[in-house]
């Protein structure tokens, strides 16, 4: 299977998974879903409650990502925002296709597992270098900017959202919403890698080549260390570098086969200072 096949396959699969956590757990719940699609909920709700105007949120819900993909124009490339198109165009087709059904009747069942359900939906959209819209793309464009994971202060704007909604109709729904939110937050922060950065040791007795081949597949700087190993004397080269978690295996195999006696420790990092070249979503 090729690339680009995969790619669709898992954006398919995302939105199905997607739009079966809103028709199965969701809507049985009396739920607000994560992100614009919750934002969605809730203005059709105050439109049919508060104007006695029949608002489908479906529709909401395409307005607010069509206007949510220009903000991600300057941070990300025509696959990715195409890609992302088609996640949510598939989502409000499916949501509209697939009929309502209920596992279970304890709210609080549905809440967890809905919100795994759509956690790992949207942890399959970004593997297949898309996203699910709307504040997927707002967490896209500040985690770009600054260089750091941004899904929990998304998770906190769809709290307010909630709270908001709770003054407006009942808190039971928005506290066990919130629930929902709080268990699509962790998956993606747990499954999703790309923010997470990693410092590299590279201990090494061909720097050059080690060097050259490291700047081509993973575009990062490095530094470079003179050092002398105590045990045999050797003179070796310590190459420091910030890399993001998802490249570690791919350079630390690469290295491999430029020097087999290399020594690498990895160790995640925390927070970076400085210039750090960030590889634009494609």
């Amino acid at each position: 299977m090729s690339k680009e096949a995969k790619n669709i396959f898992l954006i398919i699969l995302s939105a199905l998974l997607s739009s079966l956590a809103v028709k199965g757990f969701v809507e049985p719940a009396n739920l607000y879903p994560a992100g614009f699609l919750g934002v969605a909920v809730y203005l059709a709700n105050l439109g049919n409650t508060y104007l006695h105007l029949s608002f489908s949120y479906n529709i909401i819900f395409l307005f607010l990502n069509i206007f949510s993909t220009f903000l991600v124009l300057k941070v990300a490339g025509k696959k990715l925002i195409l890609y992302s198109i088609l996640q949510y165009l598939l989502v409000s087709i499916f949501i509209a296709i697939l009929p309502s059904f209920q596992l279970v009747k304890d709210v609080m069942l549905l809440s967890i597992f809905g919100g795994v359900l759509a956690g790992i939906s949207c942890w399959l959209a970004l593997q297949a270098n898309a996203s699910s819209g709307g504040t997927d793309f707002i967490a896209i464009f500040f985690s770009t900017k600054f260089q750091r994971s941004s899904w929990t202060e998304v998770m906190i704007f769809n709290s307010i959202i909630l709270i908001l909604a709770g003054f407006s109709f009942g808190f039971e729904n928005s506290f066990y919403s919130i629930i929902y939110q709080f268990i699509v937050t962790f998956i993606i922060n747990h499954l999703h890698t790309r923010y997470q950065l990693f410092s590299l040791h590279i201990i090494t007795s061909k720097p050059k080549e080690v060097s050259e081949l490291i700047l081509q597949i993973a575009n990062h700087g490095l530094t470079e260390i003179k050092a002398k190993g105590v045990f045999s004397g050797d003179q070796k080269t310590i190459l420091f570098m910030i890399c993001n978690q998802f490249e570690v295996e791919n350079i630390t195999l690469q290295v491999q086969t430029i020097d087999p006696n290399v020594f690498i420790s990895e160790a995640k990092a925390y927070h970076v200072v400085g210039y750090y070249l960030q590889e634009k979503l494609s």
